[in-house]
């Protein structure tokens, strides 16, 4: 099986070859791309993680991140967002891009520790919706609940300071208008699709759709989650508990469940 190893770097340190060769995975899955609009959107980040194949070392994935800062109630709160995200189809459902990040923003969390810490992502493929949703007990906007009110103040706000020109705060989502859609990156047509059976078997794929109707012309659900030093126990129970169920249906025990889509 072909693994992936994470590589964290500040953005400055990249490498002519290394952006080239990002540019040219991110174009294996994302339309209306162009490498002069990719690279000013990766230089305006501040850290990458850069997911490589662990014999061969070639690029198999990345995503980037940049800091956000703002005050709900008086009360200074961090971001840490998430740009940019691509994995190698051939590397799906490997945990490596979620382990690193989690390492990352554990860290930051130990830098200040008393002052809240949130990953900001915006999703236009549900893949990276299921990233944050199955992964981190404190998300938001989620079908279980609305979203609080001082949580929807942060996402308006990390939206507005990052998409001040297409951010939709009633809706949630950052929407690119029509006839700047062909200008704006979006998953291709056979990447990720959501069909009729992923909505009936999985309540936050259908959750997701219903939220960003548009996802197919590149707009983008606006999410938060919540890092807490409780979080990695959580991370590490759940890891768990999805080990004892293989080795359950690996004994004969347990019924197979439906099929459901990888998370990258």
């Amino acid at each position: 099986m072909k693994k992936l190893s994470a590589f964290g770097y500040a953005i400055k340190d990249l490498s002519p070859t290394d952006i080239e060769a990002m540019f040219l995975l991110f174009a294996e899955y994302y339309a209306n791309v162009s490498a002069e609009q990719f690279r000013k959107d990766l230089l305006s980040k501040e850290h990458v993680f850069v997911l490589k194949d662990s014999r061969s070392l070639e690029i198999k994935g990345f995503s980037t991140i940049v800091s956000l800062k703002t005050e709900i109630d008086g009360k200074q709160v961090r971001g840490l967002f998430s740009g940019d995200t691509v994995v190698h189809h051939e590397y799906w459902g490997q945990g490596t891009l979620g382990v690193a990040f989690l390492k990352y923003l554990f860290v930051q969390k130990l830098k200040k520790p008393t002052q809240p810490l949130y990953w900001f992502l915006i999703s236009k493929g549900y893949k990276t919706y299921l990233l944050m949703a199955n992964n981190f007990k404190t998300h938001y906007p989620r079908f279980e609940t609305e979203t609080p009110a001082p949580v929807k103040q942060i996402i308006d706000h990390f939206s507005q300071t990052l998409y001040p020109e297409h951010y939709d705060e009633e809706h949630g989502i950052i929407q690119f208008s029509d006839q700047h859609a062909n200008f704006k990156d979006c998953l291709k047509a056979d990447i990720t699709p959501i069909t009729d059976d992923l909505i009936a078997s999985n309540q936050r794929i259908a959750y997701f759709a219903s939220q960003n109707r548009r996802w197919q012309q590149g707009d983008e659900l606006a999410c938060v989650a919540e890092m807490t030093f409780s979080m990695p126990i959580y991370y590490q129970m759940k890891l768990m508990r999805k080990m004892w169920r293989r080795s359950l249906l690996r004994l004969g025990f347990g019924k197979k469940p439906a099929r459901e889509a990888r998370v990258r």
